[in-house]
């Protein structure tokens, strides 16, 4: 019993921790959109997900929401900036303000959520293939 108490009370330090560290980065370091969005934002309270999965005793789950938070941050900033980048080339002089607001929309909040989404799956599938294993 006090073996499982350490163990949830460590990874939930390592997460907070994680977590903390990349809001510190978001406003000290990367200051772009995306990272000072999320961490404004306190990323969505996506956080507390990886706290219950520890209390439920599924790490790997915990910690692959953990890491596809700060793939997501990354790849949306990155990759939504890109896209953004591209679509405001089609922007032309006779374009409507509708089109010229829909074709500047920065997708990284989009891509973030998708990265983790994809993360948790991922997650998942490797959470049921160790149990199923070690029962074996």
């Amino acid at each position: 019993m006090k073996n499982k108490i350490r163990k949830i009370v460590l990874n939930c330090l390592v997460t907070a921790f994680i977590y903390l560290v990349m809001y510190y980065l978001s406003y000290r370091v990367f200051r772009e959109y995306l990272f000072v969005w999320t961490a404004d934002n306190r990323y969505w309270y996506t956080w507390i997900l990886p706290f219950v999965f520890i209390f439920l005793g599924k790490y790997i789950i915990s910690y692959s929401i953990t890491f596809g938070s700060i793939a997501g941050t990354f790849a949306g900033q990155y990759l939504g900036g890109y896209i953004q980048k591209i679509r405001m080339e089609k922007i032309t002089l006779y374009s409507t303000a509708e089109e010229r607001w829909h074709l500047s929309l920065h997708y990284g909040v989009a891509i973030w959520l998708a990265v983790i989404l994809i993360f948790l799956v991922i997650g998942i599938l490797l959470e049921k293939k160790l149990k199923k294993k070690s029962s074996s």
